[in-house]
């Protein structure tokens, strides 16, 4: 969702986007590094997707405070006995030249934007890429697992979103 010409005045939060990518990089480049490490151990991955949970929920400086723990070992225990954590890494490796400034859309689209989530587009932004934006939301709470954190919230939201269709 990023314009082709990009103002010189940006909000804080426009500015946002290239801080703590350093995962995103490098799982673009080489996934296969970091997925020996996630497949070897199970504390490496466990501790690899406990950090996601804190950096990317919206928690008051304890990632408990956004996930209980028996959720997150729910979470965790799955990539580990299904072996997936490693294969995870591939889709940032497989849309590595991929962009948020792809081509404008113009069937319905509806979006919530979680104050936590790692990258936050503005209204303005997705205007210029969706001319058909028929629901736009800035939630008070979650990030980036919003469904997973606050599932209360995006039950209302993706409600909100599809009535826009059913109402004339």
């Amino acid at each position: 969702m990023f314009p082709t010409a990009i103002a010189g005045n940006l909000s804080f939060e426009e500015q946002r986007p290239g801080d703590g990518y350093g995962y995103l990089r490098q799982q673009s480049s080489w996934p296969q590094t970091i997925e020996y490490a996630l497949a070897d151990s199970p504390a490496g991955q466990a501790m690899w997707i406990y950090e996601k949970f804190y950096s990317w929920t919206d928690n008051n400086g304890s990632v408990e405070d956004a996930l209980s723990p028996d959720l997150m070992l729910d979470n965790i225990s799955l990539y580990w006995f299904t072996n997936t954590a490693a294969s995870s890494a591939w889709i940032n490796w497989e849309n590595k030249d991929a962009s948020f400034s792809g081509g404008k859309l113009s069937l319905p689209v509806a979006a919530t934007v979680f104050p936590q989530e790692k990258y936050r587009a503005s209204k303005s932004w997705a205007e210029q890429t969706y001319s058909n934006l028929i629901y736009w939301n800035e939630a008070e709470r979650g990030g980036h697992f919003a469904a997973f954190e606050e599932p209360d919230i995006f039950v209302e939201e993706m409600r909100s979103a599809f009535r826009q269709l059913r109402e004339p």
